[in-house]
C-alpha cells in the first residue's frame, strides 16, 4: 500500500475546476449556485491509501524490454498513446517533479515528444501521412541541439505542464524554448537553412508555443512575431515552395494559426499572407486542391475577419453597410454549402439514456453527448470544415441582428443561430482529447459567447473549452472559458442587444508589432 499524502475533500465538480469546495452535504453551495446537481463526495479510505502492487509489476516488465525512440514515435503508438501514457519513466539527469509519475526508461524530452505527436500533429486531411512521416523522421534524425527537434519538445513540455499542472516541467519548456529561439536565429543566418521546410516549421512551432502558453490575453506579441516571421519566410521561398505538396501544407499549418487569431481577437490578418495565398491558389498544387474539394472556408473567414477589423477600428460606422456586408457574407456561405457533394453529408445518431463520451485523458472526466446527440461523419476533418462554417454563420447573422433598423429580433435569423450552435455542441465530443481539439476552440467559444443562446448551451461549451484545456494543454481555450464565464454570470443575457458583442473587445494589430 502507497500513502498519498492530504487529498483534496472537495465534491467532484470543484475538484475537476480547481476551486475551494465548502462541502457541505448533500450537495455543497457552489453546485447549488450554479443550478447543477452536486456529484459528491468520494470515499476519502479508498484514495490516501493505494494498492500499487500490479502498476509497479507492469513498469518492472515494461522496462525489460525498452522502445527505440523511432519505434515509440510510430503512428501506430502516436495514435494509440493517451496522455497518463506519457507520464512514463525517466533516465534523464534531470528528475520528473512530483506532479508526475516517477520513470523507468524515457526521458521528459522523450515523453514531451510523444506528447507532441499525440496532442498537436496527425495524419488525416488536410495534410498526408507523407507529411507526418516527415516530421517523425526530421525529429528522430536531428541532433540534440537542432531548432525544430528542440522547438517540438519545449511544445510537448509545455503541454504536459499545462495538463498536469507541473511548473517545474513549464521552466524547463522556456528554457528549451530559448534555446530553440537561438538554433532557429543561426538558421536564419544560412541563406540555404532559411528557405528550408524545416526553418519554416520551427518557426510555425515556436508561434504554437506561446499559444499554448498564452498566459494573459495581452501577451500577444509574442506569438505575432513569430507570426510575422513565419510570412516573411514564405515570401522569401518564393513561388517554388507550391511544387511540391509539403509546401502547401506548411502555408495551410500557418494560415489556420493566424485566422484563429484574427477570429478571436478581431483583426485583420497580415497584409503579407494574402499574395502568398494567392500565389499558391495559382500553383499547380493549388489548382488540383481546388479541382478536388469544395472551395476553400478560409476565403470566407478573411471576409469576416476583414468586416470585423473594420468595424473595430472605426474604418465602418455606417450600419446599413455593415448589415449589408453581413448579408453579403451570408449569402455566399450559402452558396458554398450548395457546392458540397454527397459525400460532406453526415449522420445524426440518438445517443439512448444519459451516456458519457470518454475525453481521453484517463483520469476519470468525462462529457456528455448534448442533447442526447452525436454526430457521425465521413472525416474529422469535414467534421472541423462544418463547424467552421456553422460559426461563421452564426456571426454573420448575429451581426444582421445587432444592425437591424428594427429593435425587435427577427426569430427566424434567433432560431438559425440556436440550431448552428446545437450543433456545433452536438459534434464536439467526439473530437475533445484529440489533434482536432484546437479546431473546436473558436466554434465552441462563438457559441459560448452567443447573447442570444440560453445560459445552458452557453456553459455547455465553456465546460467543452475547459476540458480542451485539461486534455491537451492549450491554455487559451482555459483562459477563454473563465472570461466567458465571467461574462455569463455578470451580464443580463436580455441587455446590450444595440452593441456588437466581440467588436469592442482590446485586440492586437499588426502595426503595434
Amino acid at each position: 500500500m502507497v500513502f498519498y499524502g492530504a487529498v483534496s475533500k472537495g465534491c467532484q465538480r470543484c475538484r475537476q475546476r480547481k476551486i475551494k469546495c465548502d462541502q457541505q452535504k448533500p450537495g455543497c453551495i457552489r453546485c447549488k449556485k450554479a443550478k447543477t446537481d452536486c456529484p459528491g463526495y468520494r470515499d476519502l479510505s479508498n484514495v490516501i491509501f493505494r494498492d500499487e502492487s500490479k502498476r509497479i509489476i507492469r513498469k518492472a516488465r515494461k522496462a525489460q524490454n525498452t522502445v527505440p525512440v523511432k519505434e515509440i514515435l510510430s503512428p501506430a503508438f502516436v495514435d494509440s498513446i493517451t496522455v497518463w501514457d506519457l507520464t512514463s519513466p525517466s533516465t534523464s539527469s534531470t528528475p520528473l517533479p512530483s506532479s508526475i509519475s516517477p520513470s523507468l526508461c524515457q526521458s521528459l524530452n522523450e515523453i514531451a515528444a510523444h506528447f507532441f505527436f499525440a496532442r498537436y500533429t496527425c495524419d488525416q486531411p488536410p495534410l498526408s501521412r507523407g507529411y507526418q512521416a516527415w516530421l517523425l523522421e526530421t525529429y528522430c534524425n536531428a541532433p540534440l541541439n537542432h531548432a525544430l527537434r528542440t522547438a517540438i519538445e519545449a511544445t510537448g513540455m509545455a503541454g504536459i505542464s499545462n495538463v498536469c499542472y507541473a511548473p517545474e516541467i513549464a521552466a524547463q519548456s522556456k528554457a528549451l524554448y530559448g534555446r530553440a529561439l537561438a538554433a532557429t536565429n543561426r538558421s536564419l543566418e544560412d541563406p540555404l537553412e532559411m528557405a528550408a521546410d524545416e526553418t519554416l516549421i520551427t518557426v510555425i512551432f515556436l508561434a504554437l508555443f506561446e499559444f499554448i502558453t498564452l498566459e494573459d490575453w495581452s501577451n500577444y506579441s509574442s506569438w505575432a512575431t513569430h507570426i510575422e516571421g513565419a510570412t516573411t519566410l514564405l515570401q522569401l521561398r518564393g513561388q517554388k515552395q507550391f511544387d511540391y505538396e509539403r509546401g502547401g501544407m506548411l502555408l495551410m499549418q500557418l494560415r489556420h494559426q493566424i485566422l484563429f487569431a484574427c477570429m478571436q481577437r478581431n483583426i485583420r490578418a497580415p497584409p503579407a499572407l494574402l499574395p502568398v495565398i494567392q500565389s499558391f491558389k495559382l500553383s499547380v498544387l493549388g489548382t488540383r486542391r481546388q479541382a478536388a474539394q469544395p472551395p476553400p472556408m478560409a476565403d470566407l473567414c478573411f471576409q469576416l475577419v476583414e468586416i470585423q477589423a473594420a468595424v473595430k477600428k472605426g474604418t465602418i460606422t455606417d450600419l446599413d453597410t455593415i448589415r449589408r456586408a453581413a448579408f453579403h457574407l451570408d449569402k455566399k456561405l450559402l452558396s458554398w454549402r450548395a457546392t458540397l457533394s454527397k459525400e460532406w453529408e453526415y449522420q445524426i445518431v440518438t445517443v439512448d439514456g444519459d451516456v458519457a463520451v470518454a475525453v481521453g485523458d484517463g483520469d476519470g472526466r468525462s462529457c456528455k453527448y448534448f442533447e442526447g446527440k452525436k454526430h457521425i461523419y465521413a472525416s474529422p476533418w469535414r467534421a472541423h470544415i462544418w463547424n467552421n462554417w456553422r460559426a461563421l454563420r452564426i456571426l454573420a447573422n448575429q451581426i444582421i441582428l445587432r444592425t437591424a433598423e428594427s429593435p425587435l429580433l427577427d426569430d427566424a435569423l434567433l432560431e438559425l443561430i440556436h440550431r448552428l450552435s446545437s450543433e456545433i455542441c452536438v459534434s464536439a465530443p467526439e473530437f475533445i482529447g484529440t489533434p482536432r481539439s484546437a479546431g473546436l476552440i473558436w466554434p465552441l467559444s462563438v457559441v459560448a459567447q452567443g447573447s442570444w443562446n440560453k445560459r445552458s448551451v452557453r456553459c455547455w461549451a465553456v465546460e467543452q473549452l475547459r476540458l480542451i484545456g485539461t486534455t491537451v494543454g492549450v491554455r487559451q481555450a482555459t483562459l477563454l472559458a473563465e472570461s466567458i464565464l465571467k461574462d455569463i454570470n455578470s451580464v443580463d443575457l436580455n441587455i446590450g442587444l444595440a452593441t456588437l458583442e466581440g467588436f469592442t473587445n482590446p485586440g492586437l494589430d499588426w502595426s503595434d508589432v
